[in-house]
């Protein structure tokens, strides 16, 4: 039998990265969409789902920024981290 690897913070941050492109590939197409010929009702579902893509891009921004400033205060030396 064979063990699963153990799902580790690179992984999650891997991942997290993924799915921010994914993201952002969601809202390019949403904004590509030619309102103009949408009736009232599917432009009112495009309006909600652009809003919950950019919410979601949002956090997924700020997931990834986490990761970065995490790396980063591992990284530093002991004094860097200090505050006054």
């Amino acid at each position: 039998m064979i063990s699963a690897q153990p799902y580790t913070l690179d992984d999650i941050q891997s991942d997290v990265i993924h799915l921010g492109h994914l993201i952002d590939e969601t809202m390019n197409k949403l904004l590509e969409i030619d309102r103009h010929t949408l009736t009232a009702d599917t432009k009112h579902y495009i309006d909600r789902a652009s809003a919950f893509v950019w919410v979601a891009r949002d956090l997924s921004e700020r997931i990834q920024g986490g990761f970065s400033d995490a790396r980063h205060s591992e990284r530093a030396p002991a004094g860097e981290n200090a505050r006054a």
